[in-house]
């Protein structure tokens, strides 16, 4: 699901979460504190917060107040201090916020990653704003602990691996079904071949096909399970998975039943019901499978307003 989609959806719940971890700290008691003492709060805020990516403090015109406390993982975000960021969309969301603030989803320009930023005032007990405490946090990490997935992302690089190896295997596999398709077809350049003997054509035929079903099935697998990023929380997914599939079975079986038509037809026709029989198979399964899709998108549907209107209700 696209990610933006997907922020409007937990956009309350993100707010909430990260919303507290900033609130938490944002007092005018942190910006009285000289550097280190400062440095060493936003530290123990990103080691007790793994989603966190980046911290650090501002001051009312923007100004950053020292370095910026970044989590190991990320390299080359040293420095910082004296950077002014009043032109940054958190900064002017801020400045007239009473309460923590969360920015849209954004392309991070330090890491490639989609990232959102949160954003809490200090003011003084007249409500002067006095400066204020920023924290980035990747989308995908916050949001995977919101939904307590965590621990299965963290198994996703093991299984985009076996997916390669079985998508290249199936590819190794629609590769010899090719070559063997080709050597298939060499008694019809020969000399003793008999015109009325079509055995090398059909059996060409299958063997291109079956390749061909063989090889959109391990493209499926490694577009689906390695390249696309999947919300495997939504039934869109699934139903897109599974009607690739289907529709690669689809395509082999109906050309294979064409197939058997023609050699019934010429070889054998008190057999020609078992091709008609498989075409009908192949149309069942073609109209199952729009039934399916057509009813599985209407219930998503219907559960995604049922949702909308449970947000709008609390």
């Amino acid at each position: 699901m696209n990610r933006f989609e997907h922020f409007r959806e937990v956009r309350k719940d993100l707010s909430v979460l990260l919303g507290g971890v900033v609130d938490a700290v944002a007092s005018p008691l942190l910006l009285q504190q000289d550097r280190e003492a400062q440095r060493q709060k936003l530290a123990c805020l990103i080691a007790r917060h793994p989603f966190l990516d980046l911290c650090y403090l501002l001051d009312a015109e923007g100004l950053q107040i020292g370095d910026n406390v970044a989590a190991s993982r990320r390299r080359n975000t040293q420095g910082g201090e004296g950077m002014d960021r009043s032109h940054r969309p958190y900064y002017r969301l801020t400045l007239e916020a009473h309460g923590p603030i969360l920015t849209e989803p954004y392309l991070s320009s330090a890491n490639g990653h989609i990232c959102v930023t949160a954003a809490a005032p200090i003011r003084d007990e007249s409500g002067k704003l006095l400066g204020m405490v920023v924290v980035d946090s990747e989308f995908d990490r916050a949001l995977a602990l919101l939904e307590e997935d965590d621990i299965r992302r963290g198994f996703e690089p093991y299984f985009k691996f076996f997916y390669i190896l079985f998508s290249l295997g199936l590819l190794a596999v629609s590769m010899a079904l090719g070559l063997h398709a080709v050597l298939s077809l060499g008694p019809v350049w020969s000399s003793a071949a008999s015109p009325g003997d079509f055995a090398a054509p059909f059996q060409a035929t299958i063997l291109f096909t079956l390749a061909l079903a063989v090889f959109d099935l391990a493209k499926t697998i490694f577009e689906e399970e390695v390249l696309l990023r999947k919300d495997i929380r939504r039934h869109s997914t699934t139903r897109r998975t599974l009607t690739r599939f289907i529709a690669a079975i689809l395509i082999a079986v109906s050309i294979e039943g064409l197939m058997l038509v023609f050699k019934f037809a010429l070889d054998a026709p008190q057999h020609l019901w078992l091709a008609v029989v498989l075409l009908l198979a192949a149309a069942a399964l073609m109209v199952a499978l729009g039934a399916y899709v057509y009813l599985g998108a209407r219930a998503e549907v219907l559960l995604l307003q049922h949702k909308g209107q449970r947000q709008e209700d609390s």
